[in-house]
């Protein structure tokens, strides 16, 4: 508690210190539209942006789909930069996202670690997470996996919406989106590689290769990322709810082979994505198996684009991709002793085709419309069959209009719009998104209104414990935001939330002897409403010294319904592994002109999760104590020709990270990596520009 205690401290001096400073702020293009040429003439120099105001004022696309400004965009979004990648000694996803308020992770099963959000486990299709526009989620379940997964070097930034995301991107985009743009051929300018190699006691924490390529040629831009690695998700002893433990190194392996390929050449462009994510499963759906077994997860994704800009105004993007996905893959032989752990073979593909106008009349008004359209097929091998067509192969197709209007004016910036989903799966899905942003000098608000739905997954609709067609999940979300510069290099904001949902899709195991339902698992929806209230907020400092980000969330269940299978019994206010305090912190200064150091730290109230059962196998719920885990980092910038070194240690105190379950099926809390000395090494040779 004597580190948060001292980064409170620290944020409270630095906000105290900006709040009375008269700052005059940057002006946006619009409010430059409006002056006069004399007024123009007469700008002075003050007006010379800083590193936070060009931070603050760079356009971000993931919310609105055209790029607007933080400032400006109708959404809840914190913003990570390669450069906050670098600094803060970031070694896989599971760093980077510790940064965002309100995101959490937490152990799903069969060694799979995924996120929570809000006080809601949002791993099964509730959270897109979206790389250079192609949606990463699997195709059976809509799960994502994290933990030394996917190529970090090759990001040039990260935009999370914190908030719904389905009147743009559809059904996985219910709670919140998480978007990764790589960088361009133009941007890596050459060759580079980056070796990073961390220890833990008693074994290796990971061995990483990352490799990049890129270049521009007068119209041809094209670039190449790669990454083959090699981890141990933890050097602990994982103990079941039943009591049965095992060493955890060697029997959770975490092994990724990435490829991003790009090529582009005026308005037409190509991408091919291929992620080989191998994992080892020893700890099973609840208990602890005799020997770990592989647990695979495979995707291939391509598209095609083309952007034509027909004057001024007027542009239209067409595109078309495939996404193949295998995931949560088995197919060996289990030992007898495990014979409950059975094989499992999926081989799901979309097909999609979207098409998309933008349209801007004057500066004033901004139009998007288009049109989405995809099919989804899915085969089971290994003689499994679909639960609810009995066949080993089903199809599914879905139609979607969407469109949104921005508005700006001298006093507020309105935008509104919507998608309608038209689906075989679930029937239909209508989501308006409204928001309203205004600006005054230092100071900015935010009013927004979105519905979201999750749609159910492959899966998820084979698996209904009735039998019956799901409903799509709705979420109604009301959010306000509020921020400011409170100098030129410093950056404050906090919103509150609102998530009422209805129809939540649930796995559910049915308990009833009288029952004469054949399924005894499935999903269902649940039939009250629930949800989370909250707030967050963000404060960020940046200048030539270096820079402070600072982030905090809270949530409550207090006044909404909570799932049996989320709750905490006896608590109103909290639900299953969940954290209702989360901060975090990253410092970052610059020694010398090419030598810097990072402090970086995380800290979660106390949690509640199953860790033991009783002699009737009822779960016996536990306290989970509050965790402050710190990290330190130092790199040098060129201190050799073309090479970069930075070393680092993660989980300073050797603190016992766990990922408990959110929501009970008696899997225990899995540990996480203990304390971990790693060293980054980065070389690369640029392309000679021609003058």
């Amino acid at each position: 508690m004597k580190g948060i205690i001292h980064i409170a401290t620290v944020l409270l001096l630095l906000t105290a210190g900006g709040v009375y400073a008269q700052t005059d702020a940057l002006p946006d293009s619009a409010e430059l539209r409006e002056l006069s040429l004399d007024e123009l003439s007469h700008m002075k120099s003050r007006y010379k942006a800083t590193p936070m105001e060009k931070s603050i004022s760079e356009a971000i696309e993931a919310a609105t789909a055209k790029p607007l400004n933080m400032r400006k965009t109708p959404s809840v979004v914190s913003v990570i930069t390669d450069e906050d990648i670098v600094r803060s000694g970031a070694k896989d996803m599971i760093d980077v996202l510790r940064m965002v308020p309100g995101l959490e992770f937490n152990v799903d099963v069969e060694g799979v670690v995924s996120v929570s959000f809000r006080g809601m486990w949002a791993n099964e299709g509730n959270i897109a997470l979206r790389i250079d526009g192609h949606e990463v989620n699997d195709l059976a379940y809509a799960s994502l996996q994290f933990g030394n997964h996917y190529s970090l070097a090759h990001i040039r930034r990260i935009e999370v919406i914190r908030g719904p995301g389905s009147a743009i991107y559809g059904g996985c985009a219910e709670y919140a989106v998480i978007s990764i743009t790589t960088k361009k051929g133009s941007e890596i300018n050459g060759v580079q590689a980056i070796a990073t190699g961390g220890e833990m006691n008693g074994t290796y924490a990971r061995r990483n290769i990352e490799l990049l390529a890129g270049g521009k040629r007068k119209a041809l831009e094209w670039s190449v990322g790669g990454m083959v690695g090699r981890g141990n998700r933890s050097n602990r002893t994982y103990t079941d709810v039943n009591g049965t433990a095992f060493d955890m190194a060697g029997n959770a392996r975490l092994e990724s082979d990435w490829l991003n390929a790009a090529i582009q050449y005026k308005g037409l462009s190509a991408r091919l994505v291929y992620d080989d994510y191998r994992t080892t499963n020893r700890d099973g759906d609840y208990a602890a198996l005799s020997r770990p077994y592989p647990l695979n997860f495979r995707s291939v994704m391509t598209d095609l684009r083309h952007v034509r800009q027909w004057n001024k105004k007027l542009q239209t993007v067409i595109r078309l991709d495939k996404r193949q996905s295998k995931p949560w893959i088995f197919d060996g032989s289990p030992d007898p002793v495990d014979s409950n752990y059975g094989t499992y073979l999926f081989k799901g593909s979309r097909y999609r085709g979207n098409a998309a106008i933008f349209w801007e009349p004057d500066y004033r008004v901004t139009v998007n419309a288009g049109l989405e359209v995809y099919n989804d097929r899915a085969l089971l091998g290994a003689g499994n069959v679909f639960r609810k067509d009995s066949t080993t192969s089903i199809g599914y197709m879905n139609y979607a209009p969407f469109g949104q209007m921005l508005i700006r004016s001298p006093f507020v910036n309105f935008i509104v719009g919507g998608r309608y989903d038209v689906s075989s799966a679930f029937g239909s899905a209508f989501n308006p998104r409204m928001g309203l942003t205004r600006r005054w000098g230092i100071f900015n608000v935010k009013a927004m209104y979105g519905s979201s739905f999750r749609a159910p997954a492959i899966e998820s609709i084979q698996s209904a414990i009735t039998g019956d067609m799901l409903k799509p999940e709705r979420a109604h979300t009301v959010e306000l935001e509020a921020s400011a510069n409170l100098k030129k290099d410093m950056y404050l904001s906090v919103n509150l939330f609102d998530i009422t949902t209805r129809d939540a899709i649930k796995y559910f195991v049915n308990t009833d002897p009288n029952s004469t339902n054949p399924f005894l698992d499935g999903y269902r929806n649940t039939p009250y409403n629930t949800g989370s209230r909250g707030v967050e907020a963000e404060y960020k400092y940046k200048s030539r010294h270096g820079s402070i980000g600072a982030g905090y969330s809270f949530y409550t269940v207090q006044g909404k319904g909570v799932d049996e299978g989320n709750a905490v019994p006896g608590m109103r206010q909290i639900t299953l592994g969940t954290a209702r305090h989360k901060m975090s912190m990253l410092t970052s200064v610059n020694i010398t002109k090419k030598i810097y150091a990072s402090l970086s730290a995380f800290y979660l109230s106390k949690r509640y999760a199953y860790a033991a059962v009783d002699a009737t196998g009822n779960g016996i719920l536990g306290e989970l104590p509050q965790q402050l885990v710190c990290n330190v980092f130092v790199g040098a910038n060129d201190l050799l020709k073309n090479c970069t070194v930075g070393m680092g240690v993660a989980n300073l105190t050797d603190e016992t990270i766990l990922y408990p379950q959110a929501y009970n099926s008696l899997h225990a809390p899995l540990p996480g990596p203990g304390r971990e000395l790693y060293v980054r090494l980065t070389y690369k040779i640029s392309y000679r520009e021609k003058t």
